[in-house]
């Protein structure tokens, strides 16, 4: 832990993280090809809706810049001077503000991606495994589940405990317990949200269900 950091430095890491995630890349990409990612396919603000909704090529660049919001934000957090543990602030700053974007009044998407990138820089050999693996089965899953991104992040994060675990990864079990924390947090926000918007999953035709994934035993 660096004993130079201060209260402001956190501050100043937070903010900054935040600020990333919620640049709202997904709605963004969706406008400018005349499509409002909050009113068709997940009515989420992600890279899966923007696959799906709009075309792959800008599903593809979304899951890019959202990755690299998520690595931005923690390699200005070491710039600034945290690290160890003390990158799991800015962490779930980033997914928080992709979560609650105020540019979008507070809405967003999973974040999935986003935790990817900053995962990748606070333990860039074990992730790059699991982000292949992760990455491998979100795009196979894409039009099975509702929110393929979401079960390839929960693959990656096993495997990725799986190699932190090992005695020669080098990583602490605090980055480990926190980054599989904030993988809980981003399963049980996604949860929460089909929850809370069941009534129009259950109206959506069977025939649109099928067309953008919805499956209605991950939403009852």
């Amino acid at each position: 832990m660096n004993s130079e950091v201060t209260l402001f430095t956190y501050l100043l890491a937070g903010a900054i993280a935040f600020g990333l995630g919620s640049i709202p890349v997904a709605y963004t990409v969706g406008r400018l090809n005349g499509v409002n990612v909050f009113k068709v396919g997940s009515r989420q603000a992600g890279a899966t809706n923007v696959w799906r909704q709009v075309s792959r090529k800008h599903g593809f660049i979304v899951t890019l810049i959202d990755w690299a919001k998520g690595l931005t934000a923690i390699l200005m957090a070491r710039h600034i001077g945290l690290e160890s543990s003390e990158l799991l602030l800015p962490a779930t700053a980033a997914v928080v503000g992709h979560w609650n974007s105020p540019f979008t009044k507070f809405k967003g998407g999973d974040g999935v991606v986003t935790l990817m990138g900053a995962s990748m820089g606070i333990a860039p050999l074990a992730v790059l495994l699991s982000l292949m693996i992760g990455t491998t089965l979100s795009f196979s899953m894409n039009r099975k589940v509702a929110h393929p991104s979401l079960w390839g992040g929960i693959l990656g994060y096993v495997v990725f405990i799986t190699i932190s675990f090992q005695s020669s990864s080098g990583i602490e079990p605090y980055l480990v317990y926190g980054l599989t924390g904030i993988g809980v947090a981003i399963m049980l926000h996604s949860i929460y949200f089909h929850k809370r918007h069941k009534e129009y999953f259950r109206n959506v035709p069977q025939d649109e269900q099928s067309e953008n994934g919805f499956r209605e035993d991950l939403i009852s």
